[in-house]
């Protein structure tokens, strides 16, 4: 019999220089925002156990890929997608998420815009138990658990309203939340104060975390942008969390060249000890559904039964017209709404203006638009209201990370990342590569606080990417949103490849997430 000590040493010096994929030869960014370097990337399991040259270390390999002339990064980190949310009802084919990975994107949020779930050990494991593409990391939803105390109501929060909705939303940091998503521009979480929040939000303070905030207003709908950049700072700082701006932008005519003003506001905050960051799409249209883009909120208190009352009151649906017209003229005219996603009902005028579409009918686009809404669809818009200008100052503040908002019938599903290496690193360029791979990985993970994941170094999990900086772009458009992007080579998530020689495997090597 061989004694057991020095079988297993024996095993563990073998096992010392071989690895089951050797990524070699690659220009590498680590995710830290240095420069680049070329070297070796060895990955055994589902760990990256050696970084260096691998001629001279003599390592063995199980496979080799040449990644001479190609970029080898952390694999991208999604903070504010919604790619995954509901992800307990998807399919097989859903799961997979290949959209994602065919971008170099391994991990992704669920349910951010306060969609997140309040039951995380349930979604996390049995989603984990029937197959991930990408791993998930859950924030609890402010919309979601306001909705399951209250509804869809107007009112202000009882006490006793409150004590629960806090409750909910400890139960889902101790089983793993990685902080509290908000979505204060959406009924009905529209509806609650800003001390309501707080007293909501801040039952996460003890673990820790990030305060994610589609903010209430990002143009000039109710208190205006300004405002509500320091509503979300204020919720984040006396909740005693990290406050992130989900997707920052400034959105529309009224507010257009306010990028640094929103920024001077996050430095100043962050210079008191409290850290404001953001996330950023590299898109001039924003995606949302045609009653969010247009509706006045009090118009959707109580839910769909009471909008239908208030359309069939003729006193109240003149003034809902009326708010709809301003809303309207925020967003740059009717050309700018372009009709994207919708049921089987909405094929018809999938891919026109709201524009055309009341010119086809015959009756002025926000009474084309209620009466869409009245019977039902209430489609996708892809809402062209930001400036370049202002994407690019965003883009450039070293606190602002990569996001895509992915959502269907947008192009950003299937194209942000590639786009803004493309467009933004390569073709301009507005910000160098190594920040591109900072801002979607490693700084992400920081801010989250996720652990291993980010950055390629040894002991990381071997989350990791191959792209070529010569064929990388986003093939998806605004007519033809679901076109999956190419130039990425390589993609392995957990150490399994998710992708191989630029196409989707279809493994599901995902896993989802919890807080520690």
């Amino acid at each position: 019999m061989i004694p057991l000590l020095p079988f297993l040493l024996a095993c563990t010096i073998a096992r010392a220089d071989t690895v089951d994929v050797l990524v070699r030869g690659g220009t590498v960014y680590d995710g830290s925002g240095g420069a680049a370097r070329v070297t070796d990337i060895g990955i055994r399991g589902d760990r990256i156990v050696f970084i260096g040259d691998a001629a001279t270390a003599r390592l063995k390999a199980g496979r080799v890929i040449d990644a001479t002339g190609l970029i080898v990064a952390p694999g991208f980190i999604d903070p504010h997608t919604h790619s995954m949310e509901g992800v307990d009802r998807y399919n097989d084919q859903s799961r997979r998420n290949i959209p994602a990975l065919m971008q170099g994107v391994t991990t992704v949020t669920d349910g951010p815009d306060g969609r997140g779930p309040w039951d995380v050990a349930r979604i996390q494991g049995e989603t984990e138990k029937k197959g991930l593409g990408t791993n998930t990391f859950a924030l609890v939803g402010f919309g979601t658990v306001r909705s399951k105390v209250m509804g869809a109501s107007s009112a202000p929060a009882t006490k006793a309203q409150i004590d629960s909705m806090r409750a909910l939303v400890d139960k889902a940091m101790r089983e793993g939340a990685f902080g509290v998503g908000g979505g204060l521009f959406y009924a009905p979480q529209s509806y609650a104060t800003t001390e309501e929040v707080i007293a909501v939000v801040s039952a996460a303070k003890p673990y820790g975390g990030v305060y994610d905030s589609h903010h209430r207003d990002e143009s000039s709908y109710t208190i205006g942008l300004m405002n509500s950049v320091r509503e979300a700072i204020r919720i984040g700082r006396e909740s005693g969390l990290i406050t992130n701006i989900g997707h920052v932008k400034a959105l529309g005519v009224d507010v257009w060249g306010y990028a640094d003003s929103v920024l001077r506001l996050m430095r100043e905050e962050r210079a008191t000890g409290h850290l404001v960051v953001a996330d950023q799409y590299p898109w001039t249209a924003s995606g949302t559904a045609l009653s969010a883009a247009l509706l006045p909120r009090w118009a959707q208190a109580g839910g769909r039964d009471s909008l239908l009352a208030r359309i069939a009151d003729p006193p109240t649906r003149t003034k809902m017209l009326a708010q709809m017209r301003e809303n309207l003229r925020r967003r740059g005219g009717d050309s700018t709404l372009l009709l994207i996603d919708g049921g089987a009902s909405a094929t018809p005028y999938i891919g026109k203006t709201l524009k055309d579409v009341s010119a086809a009918k015959g009756t002025p686009a926000v009474e084309t638009a209620l009466e869409l809404i009245r019977t039902g669809i209430d489609m996708g818009v892809a809402s062209f209201n930001m400036t370049e200008a202002d994407i690019e100052t965003f883009m450039k503040d070293p606190f602002v990370m990569t996001s895509s908002d992915g959502s269907g019938g947008h192009p950003r599903l299937y194209g942000t990342y590639p786009r803004k290496i493309r467009r933004y690193v390569l073709d301009k360029p507005v910000i160098t590569m190594q920040r591109m791979v900072q801002a979607s990985s490693q700084q992400v993970a920081e801010v989250y606080g996720i652990t291993g994941r980010g950055a390629l170094k040894t002991g990381y999990f071997a989350d990791v990417i191959v792209f070529d900086p010569k064929t990388i772009r986003e093939m998806a458009t605004y007519l033809e949103p679901a076109k999956l992007s190419v130039g990425m080579r390589w993609v392995f998530v957990n150490g399994r490849a998710a992708v191989a020689e630029g196409e989707a495997t279809g493994v599901m090597a995902g896993r989802g997430l919890r807080k520690r």
